[in-house]
């Protein structure tokens, strides 16, 4: 019994969330999509959203709109076989964090994240809008 009580005690101490990680600029203040638009790019869009997350089905809407900056610097010059893999990566984001009826605000958070990383993964490696190879990635664990 002390023995898991201190494991659980270590891991709470050792492992920070991502919300400790990076803190939100807009304080205690609950982000807006407009926060999220007026960042300079993607991967700022991106760090500002995983800073600021809801935690629910809210981030949906903020997730869209990251996902759309990231894929204007790449998606256009993917190849066909490049797009049907970011699609299949998608799924595999679909299968980890299912939203289902049971799932709730929560599952769609989790999914949203999923699928933001995976954009932003891509435009953080193309070049000029074009990726060269499979960019690495893996479904990522999202923190609730």
């Amino acid at each position: 019994m002390r023995t898991g009580c201190a494991i659980l005690i270590g891991f709470a101490l050792v492992t920070p969330s991502a919300a400790e990680d990076a803190r939100c600029t807009k304080g205690p203040a609950p982000i807006q999509l407009e926060d999220i638009e007026a960042a300079p790019g993607c991967l700022a869009a991106h760090k500002l959203h995983q800073a600021c997350a809801w935690g629910s089905s809210g981030d949906e809407l903020m997730s869209e709109a990251v996902i759309d900056k990231c894929k204007a610097g790449f998606f256009d010059q993917l190849t066909r076989k490049q797009r049907r893999l970011y699609e299949k990566r998608l799924g595999a984001c679909s299968e980890r964090y299912p939203v289902t009826e049971l799932g709730g605000s929560i599952q769609i958070y989790l999914s949203s994240m999923c699928d933001e990383d995976l954009a932003a993964t891509y435009f953080e490696v193309a070049k000029h809008g074009r990726i060269s190879g499979t960019p690495r990635w893996k479904v990522p664990d999202v923190p609730e």
